[in-house]
């Protein structure tokens, strides 16, 4: 289904097209990375972090 397309979508098509791209984001990653979840919880923590205005750790 293509969003842009069908001016009749209702808000529950949108929620479903929103949770396939989730879906099919992390299965490419569960598939491209052995290390998925750590990786995930790592990304997710730095973007907490700037969300929140926590300054950014940089390593060296």
């Amino acid at each position: 289904m293509y969003l842009s397309t069908t001016p009749d979508n209702s808000w529950d098509d949108v929620r479903s097209e929103l949770c396939d791209v989730a879906l099919t984001a992390l299965v490419a990653l569960r598939s491209l990375t052995p290390d998925a979840r750590e990786f995930f919880e790592a990304h997710l923590a730095g973007v907490t972090g700037r969300s929140l205005g926590a300054p950014e750790s940089r390593s060296s």
